[in-house]
């Protein structure tokens, strides 16, 4: 793959991001339902020149204050093997977690800074070096051009 634009960079660099955020999830003892990869959504804007990632941010935790949807915990409890799926107690057990959560938040101990994990002040340095070098090579390449056109009338 040859690269045009600093989008090109951008994308092979957030697909390598994809790609590791992925793989610590996989390997954190937290995966429940498998659908964590499909939440994680990229915006390209500015002309593919700013990126944004999207994803869970339950990972990160949740503080007390409104009761989490029974709905969800419910699945979470049967994916997780806490009780059958059609059974009361199920239900029961969603709830409870859920107006626990409500009452608490949870802890700091059990959350996966996945994101952190990953995208660390490092590697964003090294992906904004890369964008850069990029960008100087274009400037200097359109300044020779230039240098090149000036210096050709100059000789006529």
């Amino acid at each position: 793959m040859s690269i045009n634009t600093s989008y090109d960079i951008l994308k092979i660099e957030v697909d390598k991001l994809i790609e590791d955020i992925i793989e610590v999830y996989e390997n954190s003892g937290k995966k429940v339902t498998g659908e964590f990869p499909e939440g994680l959504q990229i915006d390209y804007s500015n002309n593919g020149n700013a990126v944004q990632l999207f994803g869970y941010g339950y990972l990160a935790g949740r503080p007390a204050g409104k009761m989490p949807p029974v709905q969800a915990i419910k699945e979470w409890v049967i994916n997780k093997g806490l009780a059958a799926s059609a059974s009361a107690k199920a239900s029961g057990l969603a709830w409870a977690i859920a107006k626990k959560i409500a009452e608490n938040g949870t802890s700091d101990k059990s959350h996966l800074p996945i994101y952190e994990q990953v995208l660390t002040p490092q590697r964003m340095d090294e992906i904004i070096q890369k964008v850069s070098q990029f960008h100087v090579q274009l400037f200097v390449d359109e300044i020779t051009v230039r240098i090149m056109s000036i210096s050709q009338k100059y000789k006529k």
